[in-house]
């Protein structure tokens, strides 16, 4: 006890000088620009010297091209086209893989019987896929959305199967002791259970979304933001297809990142459970 009770000053001196070490330090948005621009740096300086490709553009060669974009009606268009085809397909994939997810995440012989086919899913490349799709409905915007459908449902439907699995059988007995209803079974103890699992799989099939939407359009010619990189660079335009390339990924990590605060605060009973 008296060990303990000399040892307590000393805990309480080395958490204060972490808080204070913890204060001195930059802040992270400061340290994350700080980091985007010695990369930016590090870009230019490399063009400069030539250890580039040649028709490797500058840094302010594409901040011009992304200038002159932004006042473009055609980038707009282009921009809808693809975010459209990428937040459609994104939203039919994640309403049918967490419907079958928590079906077969629910039923050991279902889980048992589909392991194969979900891990077989997953490993295809949807990219390939492409020919056969444009065959059936053409270089369209239904296309395009069949190919997201296509990529972002495995994400979200390994993901809920993972979480519909993780429910403790304890909780199911008392469930089912009391009698408790399917649809109230449902609402109240498996959906919550699987969310955080749920809300993993959603958020990285929504990156996933629009890099296949872009990349549809890019193979198949589709129009979009693919189609517009496209004919950038085979005008040569180097600096207009490294434009369009950074407004697709700034894109998907604008809606990772509202997606991640979003899951941040309606699963915070989730988060606080496992502190």
């Amino acid at each position: 006890m008296s060990a303990t009770m000399q040892s307590t000053p000393e805990l309480r001196e080395q958490i204060s000088q972490r808080k204070k070490a913890a204060h001195r330090r930059l802040p992270v948005p400061v340290l994350v620009i700080a980091v985007i621009l010695l990369m930016l740096l590090a870009w230019q300086a490399l063009v400069w010297l030539q250890l580039l490709p040649t028709m490797t553009p500058g840094v302010f060669e594409v901040l011009s091209a992304i200038i002159n974009l932004v006042v473009s009606p055609a980038f707009w268009m282009s921009l809808w086209q693809s975010v459209s085809a990428a937040f459609i397909g994104w939203v039919i994939a994640c309403v049918l893989a967490i419907v079958v997810g928590m079906l077969i995440g629910s039923n050991s012989f279902a889980r048992q019987s589909t392991s194969v086919l979900l891990d077989f899913g997953r490993s295809f490349p949807t990219l390939a896929l492409i020919p056969v799709v444009i065959l059936l409905l053409g270089t369209s915007q239904q296309m395009k959305i069949i190919m997201v459908v296509l990529a972002c449902f495995w994400p979200v439907v390994i993901q809920t199967v993972q979480g519909s699995k993780r429910i403790d059988p304890l909780v199911i007995d008392v469930a089912r002791t009391y009698r408790t209803p399917p649809s109230l079974m449902f609402f109240r103890v498996r959906l919550p259970s699987a969310l955080p699992f749920i809300a993993t799989g959603v958020r990285i099939s929504a990156a996933m979304a629009i890099l296949v939407a872009v990349g549809v359009e890019v193979l198949s010619q589709a129009p979009g933001l693919g189609r517009q990189i496209t004919l950038a660079q085979q005008g040569q335009n180097w600096d207009i297809a490294f434009a369009n390339l950074f407004f697709a990924g700034l894109f998907g990590w604008a809606v990772t990142l509202l997606l991640a605060k979003a899951e941040r605060r309606l699963l915070r009973w989730n988060r606080l459970g496992d502190e």
